[in-house]
């Protein structure tokens, strides 16, 4: 099974046209992430990833050249994107800046403004936003500061409401993921992925079977699983078995066993035919390294056209483990 399963990822060009099949019928989702995926970030990572390719330094250099000339870019802007791609993969070309979103002034103001409020609404007080203001603003006084040295109401509204919508997310939050009657995932990065029918969301995990056995070189160990699995069905989408240890290499094969339809033959003795396959509107994993380092999920999920997301904490995992405990009883 093993080699089988790898000797089945050469084909990529051909499979690539199978990927068009089996949609979900409902409407896609429209996410923020979604958005990140432009054709301006497509473009950069072509550059980028014809940059990473092997080659002497005269070539490196005439490549650096014409990656600006195609981006309408510096050479030095050039290098900063690849950069950012090295530390941060598809994130860092969907960005133009690494402090976009941030605020802009000490982290010490931010917990004042947070502090205040939350102080300002123990047990039965009340504190409005323009109040903790007004406490900025009196505290801004105390230090002789100017108006353009401490935050505005603007600034204070906007770290406030950020709070507050952490706050009610993390009282809404129930694992694996209901709210009320609706199934959401949360995602590191605090957006909530609905899910509402098959193919919505897809998650991948890893575990080490309580078996043995024996591989191509006589030795005898406890083979990997890695799975991937519907959220909306619970059905078991794709998966690869191997003596390897979890890297986006593995994750990328058992996504293709997922994505692709399945045809097995008489000798694996099936009961039922395999009908589960298609693509997922998101890719929904931990933080494990395999799926953050090489980043080579983010590429299939740009060329294919899908969305990885990583999970907020652990316990936003646990209709993967309920299969893994069931499977290691």
């Amino acid at each position: 099974m093993d080699q089988k399963l790898k000797n089945s990822c050469l084909s990529s060009e051909d499979d690539a046209v199978e990927l068009q099949q089996h949609q979900n019928p409902t409407k896609p989702h429209k996410l923020p992430s979604e958005e990140l995926i432009t054709e301006q970030v497509k473009l950069r990572m072509e550059v980028i990833q014809s940059l990473t390719e092997p080659c002497d330094r005269k070539t490196y250099s005439t490549k650096k050249i014409e990656a600006a000339q195609k981006l309408g870019v510096s050479i030095r802007q050039v290098e900063r994107l690849l950069q950012k791609w090295r530390e941060q993969g598809l994130v860092g070309l969907a960005t133009t800046r690494s402090d976009k979103g941030k605020y802009r002034f000490e982290q010490e103001w931010i917990d004042f403004i947070i502090n205040t409020y939350k102080e300002g609404n123990k047990g039965s007080k009340r504190m409005t936003r323009h109040q903790v203001f007004l406490k900025v603003k009196g505290r801004a006084k105390q230090l002789s500061l100017n108006k353009s040295e401490h935050p505005s109401y603007q600034s204070v509204y906007r770290i406030l409401n950020e709070h507050i919508e952490q706050k009610e997310r993390k009282e809404k939050a129930r694992s694996p993921g209901y709210l009320g009657e609706r199934l959401t995932h949360m995602t590191r990065d605090g957006r909530e992925l609905e899910v509402e029918g098959s193919n919505d969301v897809w998650q991948c995990d890893h575990t080490r079977l309580d078996v043995r056995l024996v591989d191509e070189y006589g030795v005898l160990d406890r083979p990997w699983l890695t799975i991937v699995i519907d959220s909306y069905s619970r059905c078991l989408v794709g998966f690869y078995v191997g003596f390897d240890h979890p890297s986006s290499q593995i994750d990328t094969l058992a996504l293709r066993h997922a994505i692709l339809p399945k045809s097995y033959g008489s000798e694996y003795q099936l009961r039922n035919e395999w009908q589960a396959y298609g693509k997922p509107n998101y890719f929904y994993t931990d933080g494990g390294k395999d799926f953050t380092s090489i980043h080579t999920t983010e590429q299939v999920a740009v060329q294919i056209g899908f969305n990885c997301a990583l999970r907020r904490r652990p316990s936003d995992g646990g209709i993967v483990e309920r299969f893994f405990k069931t499977l290691n009883l």
